[in-house]
């Protein structure tokens, strides 16, 4: 509880202080201006904690209904780089803020999986969120995808604060970074990457974590049975 309260209180104190400054300016754009603000970024920067505290909310009752079996995948065909592209639009207001440099290269020919679109958007985006959070303020993120045989391997890699050996093992097990991110700046109930693991089981794929330690970045990698192109519809 303790945990969850911290967390919470990540996105809200920025929230906070928006609306005391939007209150206190009552609609005077020119106060705004002399606060060294406007009200465009207030807006802009109200948008993005208040969707990082969505995510929140979301991948805990996500859990929840995986623990409890009530989550169902709507599975299709689907072209692994049109997923991808919708994540890294999610994902960037948030990377473009702590002014990182992401870097995505995707394969150029076609891959498909057979994968409920919106869950495989959301291990994506767990991934990038995650190595956002764990990376420094200007540092790298890459996202690639590729084909090797039967497999689509979908890798991302970070400049961040890695992970010590110690925690390698457990790094996807529940509320794992809980105790680190209490005393850091970044944020992380350790429930992301927890539904990175179990999503891409049920999508009958594997997920994996490397990193040489402590402040030496990380790699994450999700592989995923390809299928064949689907035939056009007549």
């Amino acid at each position: 509880m303790a945990t969850l309260a911290h967390e919470l209180r990540g996105p809200l104190a920025p929230l906070s202080n928006m609306l005391e400054i939007m209150k206190g300016a009552e609609g005077d754009a020119d106060l705004l201006q002399r606060r060294g603000t406007n009200l465009k970024s207030v807006l802009q920067t109200m948008e993005r904690q208040l969707a990082q505290l969505v995510r929140l909310v979301d991948d805990l009752l996500d859990v929840s209904r995986i623990t409890r079996g009530k989550i169902q995948l709507r599975k299709e065909v689907v072209e692994l780089t049109q997923v991808m592209a919708l994540a890294l639009e999610a994902n960037r207001p948030f990377i473009d803020e702590r002014r990182q440099v992401l870097t995505a290269a995707l394969e150029p020919e076609p891959v498909y999986v057979e994968a409920d679109a919106t869950r495989l958007e959301q291990i994506v985006s767990n991934l990038l969120n995650n190595a956002s959070k764990y990376t420094e303020e200007r540092g790298s993120i890459w996202l690639t995808a590729e084909r090797q045989g039967d497999q689509a391997v979908i890798r991302v890699r970070d400049t961040g604060i890695g992970i010590p050996p110690a925690m390698q093992p457990r790094i996807f097990d529940l509320f794992v970074q809980a105790e680190r991110a209490l005393d850091r700046s970044q944020g992380g109930l350790g429930i992301g990457l927890t539904l990175v693991r179990r999503l891409t089981e049920m999508h009958g794929g594997r997920v994996t974590a490397e990193s040489q330690g402590q402040d030496r970045g990380a790699t994450f990698r999700v592989w995923l049975p390809t299928r064949d192109q689907p035939f056009a519809r007549s």
